[in-house]
């Protein structure tokens, strides 16, 4: 089913133009991440998609009645809300409901209004879904539900407007950084909440290890053009390096016809036949190929290393000598997070060994 459809969308500011002609789809079960190195717009594509944005030409095809939940990287709260407000006043009936349940508690001499809210948490389900959402702000250490929002640190204010989007309950569900603020514990928690969800996902992120275990595409923007890998991210990385070979070879053979039609070129005389023009006018295009340059950057997102747990360095058989003098002989040893280390070692002629 087809949420999204992106028809030849460009954006611009001033004289910076961030991208031209885009066009792409959001499928239902999509877990997209857009990949792009900084500067190339990512954050207004987002911005775009969420409604927050235009494009300056093409249009957003989306379809009726989508329901769609963003993230921001600065996310915009209420400041004067508790956190419990701020849930509250999610885009989701289920909340509104529980909301009015929990008000009724409150006041159990009004048998009227508290009978009336029961029996809506009982014709709407809603039993399961408040332990869920009360389970969600306990992983997200966001259980003291009468802070207010304006005591909030930026890490926080940012977990709370993620449980915010995932309690809406969107059919597409754009982030921007999803990651940024959240410690390893609760990492792993999203993982395995949008690995468990049947939610669809458009996202940036740096966070290599969550693309991996998260994303079922990729979206590349490199150089103006968009490439679309269907799989995870060590998928793309193996695809995104045979499509640089390929280009790279490509790029070659037109430096050598570049060559043998600029010979070609200086060779002929001022007047040209019909044909000749027709192969001047294809040397334009060859020049073009043969010189095209790409702007290639360090890729930041790797994925041959673990994230980092409980431990901190591992030692191995670690052997090491100083000045003829065995100082470690296969050492072996886990430095833990948290380890306070002291050592011991011998004398030798009334000096420090190290």
């Amino acid at each position: 089913m087809n949420y999204i459809s992106v028809e030849n969308i460009s954006k611009s500011y001033g004289e910076l133009s961030l991208f031209k002609n885009l066009s792409f789809s959001i499928h239902k079960d999509q877990k997209i991440a857009l990949i792009a190195k900084n500067g190339s717009g990512k954050t207004s594509l987002l911005n775009i998609l969420a409604e927050k944005d235009q494009p300056d030409n093409g249009e957003v095809v989306k379809r009726k009645g989508l329901k769609i939940s963003f993230l921001a990287q600065e996310p915009e709260l209420n400041s004067e809300a508790t956190i419990e407000e701020t849930i509250f006043t999610g885009d989701n009936d289920i909340l509104k409901i529980i909301h009015n349940y929990e008000k009724a508690l409150v006041h159990p001499e009004d048998e009227r209004t508290y009978q009336k809210a029961f029996e809506q948490m009982e014709v709407h389900n809603a039993w399961d879904f408040e332990t869920q959402y009360k389970q969600m702000l306990f992983k997200l250490n966001l259980d003291k539900l009468q802070t207010k929002v304006s005591a909030l640190s930026g890490g926080q204010k940012k977990r709370l407007a993620l449980a915010q989007v995932l309690l809406n309950n969107p059919d597409i569900l754009i982030l921007d950084e999803p990651t940024n603020h959240l410690d390893l514990e609760m990492i792993e928690w999203l993982e395995n909440y949008f690995k468990n969800e049947k939610i669809t996902l458009f996202m940036v992120t740096h966070d290599r290890y969550f693309l991996e275990r998260v994303c079922n595409e990729i979206i590349e923007l490199d150089n103006g053009n968009l490439y679309s890998y269907r799989g995870n991210y060590s998928y793309y990385l193996d695809k995104k390096e045979a499509r640089l070979s390929l280009e790279a070879t490509e790029t070659n053979k037109a430096k050598q016809l570049y060559k043998k039609e600029l010979n070609w070129m200086r060779r002929q005389p001022k007047a040209r036949t019909t044909k000749s023009k027709s192969r001047i006018s294809d040397f334009t295009e060859i020049k073009q190929r043969a010189h095209q340059r790409r702007s290639d950057h360090v890729v930041q997102l790797e994925l041959n290393m673990e994230r980092l747990g409980s431990k901190i360095v591992e030692f191995h058989n670690v052997g090491h000598a100083f000045d003829e003098k065995q100082i470690l002989d296969k050492f072996n040893y886990v430095f833990k997070k948290e380890n306070v280390l002291g050592s011991l070692a011998k004398m030798v002629q009334g000096k420090r060994p190290f």
